[in-house]
């Protein structure tokens, strides 16, 4: 189940991250911005577990890219990742995630993969068509070939989720909450509640500062960061409490430096190891 929840969540970094890994659109749209296409790597580990949990260890990699085409955006996550529990078993999952969005919003391409021991334990890929970029639609799925789920005309996209979401940050917002559809998950769409913070939880720390100077070296300049702690409620679901959380560091110009994902019982970080960037398309 703690597998299953990790890798659900690291979608988050497709959008959150899944819809985590936060990039802004670099159309002429509400928020304005320009998006900087990259691809980069993360280091992954275990912050903190409750005894209860029986995990011991955890460890691993994320590597994201987001590239913009004239058409739309293409992103993809793989992670690779280790959980080690205090008997001393140990389970390893690979999970690979793509997805391809429009630039007007009418559609959404998406595929993910999932493996626990060398064994597939998922595998779904589907896409949706809109009307319009607010129309009501459908998430046809053909692996599981048949499975739909209905949209309604608020669910939002990642991309354009993640534009909404750091324009909301940089006008000075502190509570902002959606519901988006990212294809990870069958738990899919999720409502996402949001509080900005000003500060990281890094900030004015050694690990801040080497961070800092990953994004030096690939010649980014300092930017303000805003620290975004998101809950996750999968919208079929009944509970009170989010299925899990993500904390995520973004930069104004929507590249994000670290990552806690807390579940509860146990909390995993990522943290940039490195970041190459893209140039943009002569569209």
């Amino acid at each position: 189940m703690q597998v299953r929840k990790i890798t659900r969540s690291l979608f988050a970094f497709t959008g959150a991250l899944l819809f985590s890994l936060g990039l802004m659109p670099a159309s002429a749209d509400a928020a304005g911005a320009q998006l900087l296409s990259h691809r980069a790597i993360y280091d992954m580990q275990l912050y903190s577990a409750h005894r209860g949990s029986g995990l011991s260890g955890a460890r691993g990699s994320m590597v994201y890219s987001f590239r913009e085409s004239c058409e739309g955006w293409t992103s993809e996550t793989n992670v690779k990742m280790q959980l080690i529990y205090a008997e001393g078993d140990q389970v390893g999952t690979d999970w690979a995630f793509a997805s391809w969005e429009s630039k007007d919003g009418k559609s959404y391409q998406y595929s993910t993969k999932q493996t626990r021991n060398g064994q597939e334990v998922e595998n779904l890929k589907g896409r949706v068509r809109r009307s319009a970029p607010d129309a009501a639609a459908k998430a046809e799925f053909s692996s599981p070939e048949g499975e739909v789920i209905e949209l309604t005309k608020e669910t939002l996209f990642p991309t354009r989720h993640l534009n909404e979401l750091l324009a909301a940050g940089a006008a000075g917002k502190k509570i902002f909450s959606r519901m988006v559809f990212d294809g990870a998950s069958l738990d899919n769409p999720y409502r996402i509640n949001v509080i900005v913070v000003n500060k990281s939880p890094l900030t004015e720390t050694a690990t801040a500062a080497k961070l800092e100077g990953v994004l030096k070296k690939a010649g980014l300049e300092n930017l303000p960061v805003k620290h975004y702690r998101m809950a996750f409620f999968p919208a079929r679901s009944r509970q009170e409490a989010p299925e899990f959380e993500l904390g995520v560091d973004y930069r104004a110009d929507g590249v994000s430096r670290f990552i806690r994902q807390d579940f509860g019982d146990f909390v995993i970080d990522l943290k940039l190891k490195d970041i190459e960037v893209f140039d943009r398309p002569g569209c």
